[in-house]
């Protein structure tokens, strides 16, 4: 297992034989239904990525994106709401769509937390999850955050397209996202929610530490935003055209 943080690996996997196709599943919340935790930047990172995809040769009908304001996107691209359903039946698509040699890239900006790991796979004692626009807060019948998206979840999902012989590019522009994928153990708005903004009591333990989840096997690379104990950040642009995350712009 290696992982790669240079941007001449990302293009690496990106020079795809004229044969192979990449896809891409583009994610950038903005809106939260639930949360009072709204953003400014993903929508606008979105529109970023699918630019440097298109420019790359990425077939605009070979992406979707899922965000929260889709203007400005090619006609081609589809497009919908940045739900967990909605991501997670994406994703499946992606992985099923995708043939052997292919290109897999998820991109996702928007809120990252921290919750309890009740599994017991994590070292550190928390699972990294990402936020759909229809996160909730924790529920306790579910010993979870409702509507997350874990990253046993994304770490599950990889290794099915990796198995399938696919090269998978991640890209996560929020906070704690360096385990997202688990390949590895100021000014701006920071793009993350604390336990208290979730609603997660004081009192609820984590699982006592259990075997690690193996690593993933197969031709990938991931770029995050922040390590898993660091902030993601948003930034308005100086000519005042919109909002970035730092790390996408």
């Amino acid at each position: 297992m290696t992982r790669f943080n240079a941007p001449l690996a990302l293009l690496a996997l990106l020079a795809v034989p004229a044969e192979a196709e990449t896809r891409a599943l583009l994610v950038g919340v903005s809106d939260y239904t639930v949360l009072d935790a709204d953003l400014k930047g993903p929508a606008d990172d979105v529109r970023l990525m699918a630019g440097v995809l298109a420019a790359r040769g990425v077939a605009p009908g070979a992406m979707v994106a899922l965000t929260s304001d889709a203007s400005g996107l090619d006609p081609a691209i589809a497009t919908g709401q940045p739900t967990r359903a909605a991501i997670l039946q994406a994703m499946v698509a992606l992985e099923t769509g995708a043939a052997p040699g292919d290109t897999v890239v998820f991109y996702f900006s928007g809120h990252g937390a921290e919750a309890p790991d009740l599994s017991g796979d994590e070292g550190g004692g928390y699972d990294e999850i990402l936020l759909p626009a229809d996160a909730a807060g924790w529920k306790g019948a579910i010993g979870a955050v409702e509507n997350a998206i874990m990253d046993d979840e994304l770490q599950d999902w990889a290794q099915g397209v990796l198995a399938r012989g696919v090269k998978l590019v991640g890209l996560i522009d929020a906070c704690h996202s360096a385990t997202g994928f688990r390949a590895v153990g100021g000014a701006g708005v920071p793009r993350g929610l604390g336990a208290e903004a979730l609603s997660i009591p004081a009192g609820v333990a984590s699982a006592p530490p259990g075997p690690p989840a193996p690593p993933l096997t197969g031709e990938f690379v991931f770029l995050y935003s922040s390590q898993s104990d660091q902030r993601s950040f948003e930034y308005p642009l100086a000519d005042g055209s919109g909002w970035h995350g730092e790390f996408t712009l």
